[in-house]
């Protein structure tokens, strides 16, 4: 059982990096939607570090939805906005819901 459904007051679409042979011996990659989900946005202060000299943001947001498949290398879209996966949380391991950190790029 997850979170109240009434605090999931966004729709997000989920997109996966699928790579395709070209036909010409190497690869397309293109982004593919998995599927929208419902969950929660909730803004953060930016969380930095330095990382080779450079300034660099950790996380702009926290996503809160139910346990579901994904990972790292894939993006979230909430409309017109692109969020880059920083981190996945399960809390207490549970799967009770997941906390997805993530990084709002241009």
């Amino acid at each position: 059982m997850g979170i109240s459904s009434g605090l999931y007051n966004n729709t997000l679409t989920l997109y996966t990096l699928a790579e395709t042979d070209d036909g010409q011996g190497g690869t397309t990659s293109v982004w593919t939607s998995g599927g929208s989900f419902k969950a929660r946005i909730s803004s953060l202060s930016s969380q930095e570090k330095m990382a080779q000299d450079k300034l660099i943001s950790v996380a702009t947001h926290k996503i809160f939805c139910d346990s579901m498949v994904v990972n790292v290398d894939d993006r979230i879209y909430w409309g017109n906005v692109v969020f880059e996966i920083t981190g996945i949380v399960n809390p207490s391991e549970a799967y009770h819901h997941l906390e997805i950190w993530v990084k709002e790029i241009d």
